[in-house]
């Protein structure tokens, strides 16, 4: 355990803070510093057709300066904001696509290490188009792309998704019974 001394907000943006606090570590009375992001938190969606084809979107990412096959996924807009919400408007937003049978599977915290961020993770079943979707960010650029249990196999052995709250998911999608 750890007690904190000093907490300094070092950054601030419009969704996240990033803090330098300095603690005490209880085990041997020493003191140490530790710099972590304060984080609204996020949903994330595994998203299945009718047939239980998985929905995976693609899209830059800045951090790795490259693509990413990911669920769709997104942050909330508020601490206060329900998870359910977030994760449906996050599926409409980036696919078009919005379920009637939306159920949360588990919350994980994502990046344990240097953030608070819990990211929710729901399952959406028999996802339909929508007429009217709610519009994309503007500087989001998204594929959107479907895939059968024996192709995401695939992708995963060819290492084509990198993105750690997809990986999990695409674990329970494997595992999960469809019949």
């Amino acid at each position: 355990m750890e007690k904190t001394i000093k907490e300094k907000k070092i950054y601030q943006s419009d969704f996240l803070e990033i803090y330098e606090d300095e603690v005490l570590v209880l085990n041997n009375q020493h003191k140490a510093k530790r710099i972590y992001v304060k984080h609204p938190g996020g949903a994330a969606i595994i998203a299945l057709t009718s047939d239980n084809k998985l929905c995976l979107v693609k899209q830059y990412r800045h951090p790795i300066k490259g693509m990413s096959l990911e669920i769709p996924a997104g942050k909330k807009d508020s601490k206060d904001e329900d998870g359910l919400l977030c994760a449906k408007r996050e599926l409409e937003e980036e696919t078009g696509y919005q379920s009637d049978d939306v159920t949360l599977l588990y919350k994980m915290y994502p990046c344990i290490g240097y953030s608070d961020e819990i990211l929710d993770i729901y399952l959406a079943k028999n996802i339909y188009k929508v007429e009217q979707p709610l519009q994309a960010d503007e500087d989001e650029f998204i594929d959107i792309n479907f895939y059968t249990k024996d192709e995401v196999k695939q992708l995963l052995k060819t290492e084509k998704i990198i993105d750690a709250k997809t990986l999990i998911a695409i674990q329970y999608y494997l595992n999960m019974d469809v019949s």
